[in-house]
């Protein structure tokens, strides 16, 4: 059985927001024995979007869209779907109702943009919203033994209608087991040679570090595999699952209960803005200082002038004493410190670009890491960013007091 995925929305075509919904949907087929052909992208145009429906059916046995459902005028994925298999849209009586009674009760209009949300192609089941007022829908061209799914866009709606439409179309089973491992601190190579013999595997290599992708027909041979990788891998697995490294290190703040505080210089602010992303950072986040001219480091982190001038401001002397007066300012139990040439330009003879300084204390041990990370400016400062926070991993684990970043 063959699928093709079609998200859609103009934000996803210009590059302002990562298709994550085409990764959750193939993910999931994959494992249900769907062979995923292609993700098709497409603008919030009614003539493209109805042409790749055309496309993508006359290519494959399931057309899943994601987006379009919702009620204002960019919202056209009922009607492409419509025009594409040549049916007219008719009211859902039932979810008519339901949004008829939902927005009278919120004294809100309901006016025909807000009705379009209850509509669906001749012949389709519905998909109901469990958290939204859209309604997906499922059309099943039984002349060609097709069928098309259409979800919101939503992530927190979309999810749960499609496992509904799997179960409606009967691939609620899996038939293939897989594994998500987010890693960080080795190198590609090193990372090829240590899982030289395991099959069925994907590298998926970012400056945030390496996600690892398995899978296996046979369950058995699945665990004996992810057993392999873990014990291979060790504490360089940060996460099992497609969370961040910010929120993996939230978490362990958290239950540790230790504040952290940063000193950035290259990052930018990078590390402390990763780390409030996560709801609740307010429990273990004091505060962050952006130092990135030398005046700020000597006048607000107090770091010493006469080193500056002596071993530079990209130095370990440097991102020392940062870290250890950040810690002091702010009174945290732990603080991180960067400093580094990002690039493209600021390389000297003895310290080329990507050259960087992490600092890591807890009052009563201070270390400070060398890296190298060639890239471009951001990559490298999002590099620097993900060393940093793996560092407050790797401490509130307590695998390795030691800070080794592997």
């Amino acid at each position: 059985m063959k699928a093709i995925v079609i998200i859609t929305g103009s934000e996803f075509v210009q590059g302002r927001k990562q298709n994550k919904n085409g990764l959750f949907i193939a993910k999931n087929l994959f494992e249900r024995g769907v062979d995923v052909i292609g993700i098709i992208i497409s603008p919030d145009d009614l003539y493209s979007l109805t042409n790749y429906i055309k496309y993508a059916l006359d290519r494959s046995d399931l057309v899943f869209i994601s987006g379009g459902l919702g009620p204002t005028s960019d919202d056209i994925t009922r009607q492409a779907v419509a025009n594409a298999i040549g049916v007219a849209l008719i009211y859902h009586e039932d979810w008519l109702s339901k949004l008829k009674t939902e927005y009278k009760k919120a004294g809100v209009e309901i006016t025909q943009e807000r009705k379009s949300m209850a509509k669906i192609p001749y012949g389709s089941a519905i998909l109901e919203n469990p958290v939204g007022r859209a309604c997906g829908f499922i059309k099943v061209l039984d002349d060609v033994k097709k069928a098309i799914v259409a979800l919101p866009g939503v992530p927190s709606e979309m999810e749960p209608m499609f496992y509904d439409a799997l179960d409606k179309l009967g691939l609620k089973e899996k038939k293939k087991f897989t594994q998500l491992y987010r890693v960080f601190g080795i190198k590609e190579l090193d990372l090829n040679y240590l899982l030289e013999d395991v099959k069925n595997i994907s590298y998926n290599f970012s400056p945030k570090g390496v996600d690892i992708f398995l899978w296996e027909d046979n369950e058995k041979e699945f665990l004996q595999i992810k057993q392999k990788v873990k014990e291979r891998l060790g504490n360089m697995i940060y996460a099992e699952d497609n969370i961040e490294m910010e929120e993996v290190v939230g978490k362990l703040l958290k239950e540790k209960g230790n504040t952290v505080a940063t000193a950035e210089s290259s990052t930018g602010g990078l590390i402390v803005s990763r780390l409030v992303n996560v709801p609740g950072s307010s429990q273990y986040v004091l505060g962050g200082l952006v130092s990135y001219s030398n005046e700020a480091k000597i006048n607000i982190l107090k770091v010493k002038k006469e080193d500056i001038e002596k071993y530079g401001a990209v130095s370990e002397t440097v991102a020392k004493q940062m870290v250890e007066n950040v810690r002091g300012i702010f009174g945290s139990d732990i603080a991180v410190s960067d400093t580094g040439i990002a690039g493209p330009t600021g390389e000297t003879p003895d310290k080329p670009l990507g050259l960087h300084y992490i600092g890591f204390t807890d009052g009563k041990e201070t270390k400070v890491y060398k890296e190298i990370y060639k890239g471009s400016r951001n990559d490298v400062r999002l590099y620097i960013s993900q060393f940093a926070l793996n560092l407050i991993r790797l401490y509130l684990t307590d695998k390795e007091r030691s800070f080794n970043n592997g």
